[in-house]
């Protein structure tokens, strides 16, 4: 028996707004959507060849089909921020914490670097996403895991 094929149920006007999407916009983030959204729409892959043909992990192929499932194509299409913004990371001030923070080894791992800033900032950040000022800092080498590719 054979893995579930997934199948989005489009309206013409659904699958004629996602193919004019495909062809004109500008924002990669909703071209890649759209393809998923037509290509779901045939009934001939399962979440895994979605994600294959995409180039996406399987679990962000479930979270757009969820996102499909309670709102629709405006859903799947919303932006909960906008393009091209910003991290909160980014603000001068808060680098100049950091680098601080790292200079009097405040912090020695990433976890630490993430509590820091969940409790004083309600910034949520993952470890992953940290190393980046530890590396860069020299206060720590490149995980194992988190190899250049």
């Amino acid at each position: 028996m054979g893995r579930k094929r997934t199948r989005l149920d489009l309206s013409g006007a659904e699958r004629a707004m996602l193919r004019r999407l495909l062809r004109t916009a500008t924002d990669s983030r909703l071209r890649e959507r759209a393809q998923w959204a037509l290509w779901a729409s045939t009934g001939e892959y399962t979440l895994e060849d979605l994600a294959r043909r995409i180039g996406r992990a399987r679990a962000t192929i479930q979270n757009w089909l969820d996102k499909f499932s309670a709102a629709g194509v405006a859903g799947l299409l919303e932006r909960h921020t906008p393009p091209g913004s910003s991290s909160p990371l980014a603000e001068p001030r808060l680098q100049d914490q950091i680098k601080a923070g790292l200079e009097s080894r405040r912090w020695r791992t990433a976890q630490e670097l993430a509590d820091w800033l969940k409790s004083a900032h309600g910034i949520v950040r993952a470890r992953k996403s940290l190393y980046y000022w530890l590396i860069k800092s020299g206060r720590r080498s490149r995980p194992s895991g988190l190899r250049r590719r």
